[in-house]
Order: structure tokens, then sequence, then C-alpha cells
């Protein structure tokens, strides 16, 4: 029995990065965001989306990347104990994989593993090491809440 989930696929500086729909609470155009008093790595400032406060970060420059040039659009992401905007290039869509398909060898960090489809190959956001990997760099709910 095949096991196909639906993914919202997004682009970070032209590569595509696929995150469970279901951690995606929604999708809004890029907007200015406030700064933050903190050197947390990653974390682009703060914005006030109906009444609540997000941390907004680029997962690129958590990694020791070169952060995303001119973010487009922001997931909001919703994981069991935060809420956190992500910035992206670009939002492509819904997508349907299937898991057994999924190659885990370039599997690491936030990564849980790739599916090539058409030549193009996409990598799979595991939410839980998101999480983790965020939660290594800065307390997201603190900065939220303005006590940094």
């Amino acid at each position: 029995m095949s096991t196909t989930e639906m993914w919202v696929v997004v682009q970070l500086n032209g590569e595509p990065l696929a995150f469970p729909a279901t951690l995606i609470k929604e999708v809004v155009p890029w907007q200015p965001l406030s700064p933050v008093p903190s050197h947390a790595v990653g974390v682009m400032g703060l914005i006030s989306l109906r009444g609540e406060t997000l941390a907004v970060i680029d997962v690129l420059q958590m990694q020791g990347n070169e952060g995303i040039a001119e973010p487009s659009f922001m997931l909001v992401l919703d994981f069991p104990e935060s809420r956190v905007g992500m910035a992206v290039d670009k939002v492509e869509g819904v997508h349907y994989f299937n898991i057994e398909e999924m190659d885990t060898n370039m599997a690491g960090g936030y990564v849980q593993g790739t599916v090539t489809r058409e030549d193009r190959l996409y990598q799979l956001v595991n939410s839980v090491a998101l999480e983790q990997m965020m939660a290594q760099f800065t307390d997201v709910a603190t900065l939220a809440n303005g006590s940094y």
C-alpha cells in the first residue's frame, strides 16, 4: 500500500523545498518586518499578523548559507509549541508525493529525504527536525513575546 501525502512546495533561492501541508497554517505576501534587537542567527524580524506577533526566520541563514535575497512570501508554520513565519522566494503550490519513493541518502538537518519528479529534485522537510534546528539558534517564542 502506497502512502501519498500532500506537501506545499516553495522555493528557497530557486531550490524546491516541500513542507508537510499540515505544518502550513497560511501563506501571506511578504510584508515589512520590525527589527529585533537580537543576534539570533536567521531571525529576520517580527511581524504582527492578525494580532499575533511572529518571529520571521530565514532558514538558509540558520544553516550558515547566504540568506534569501528578496523574499516574496512568508509561510506561517504551525508547530506544536510555537508559530513562526518563514521567508520564501516563491510558492509553487501543492504536490502529492509517495513517501515510499523518498530517497533518504541526502537526508540531513531538517531534510528527511528527496523525491525526484520530472528531472527535478524536491527536498522534503522533517517538521520536527526543523523545529529543533530553530530552537538551537533562538527561542522564537521569547522573541515573539518581546522578552529578549
